[in-house]
């Protein structure tokens, strides 16, 4: 069944299909990804709450270095600026943005199949049409037989064009939310970080 529609689709199938597995090795990758930042940022965070606990200020930035976390380049952009928080506000910031484009890094190609596929799709129904119709004037009205392959083909590839576009579409939604999402949560606790480490007693290691 699944080879007959393809069959039917005609060339402008293998378009579609291509465009459908690079979106879903998009996809994949970026959860595998995001799994990754979460783990090491929970982990960081884990360790930096077990270092305040204990007063051991000096053993926050040795893990910041250790760690692949977003969070841990903004509290090292933050803490290379000194003592003064506007200058540290504004590095956290910049570097916020370059761990963002991080994080953002192939979801253009998302926004891409989601607007060029159901393109596709339409450029196969129109050539499906145009069959139809170029076989009506060389056969004539010999019946629905006649017709039937081009319409066939270019329902299908209406069909697929959607459902290649629909289901990137969401998961670049999905993917941006979630990263707006991240650097908020990221901010707050990043600038939480750098005040504390500020306002740690005097002689405090």
């Amino acid at each position: 069944m699944l080879w007959n529609w393809i069959i039917a689709g005609g060339v402008t199938m293998a378009t579609l299909i291509m465009l459908s597995v690079v979106s879903i090795g998009v996809v994949l990758e970026r959860l595998v990804f995001f799994k990754e930042i979460r783990r090491a940022t929970e982990t960081l965070r884990a360790g930096i709450k077990d270092a305040f606990d204990r007063q051991n200020y000096d053993a926050v930035l040795p893990q910041c270095q250790a760690s692949e976390s977003p969070l841990a380049a903004m509290i090292l952009a933050e803490a290379a600026s000194g003592h003064d928080a506007d200058s540290a506000e504004r590095a956290m910031m910049l570097t916020m943005r370059g761990e963002m484009a991080r994080l953002k890094q192939y979801l253009p190609i998302l926004a891409t199949v989601s607007s060029i596929a159901p393109f596709v799709g339409l450029f196969g129904t129109c050539k499906g049409i145009i069959s139809a119709f170029s076989d009506i004037s060389t056969q004539g009205m010999g019946g629905p037989s006649v017709i039937a392959a081009g319409i066939s083909e270019a329902l299908v590839c209406t069909a697929t064009g959607l459902l290649v576009a629909i289901p990137a579409l969401m998961f670049y939604n999905y993917f941006t939310k979630a990263i707006a999402n991240l650097a908020l949560e990221l901010e707050s606790y990043a600038f939480k970080v750098y005040r504390d480490l500020q306002q740690r007693p005097a002689g405090s290691p």
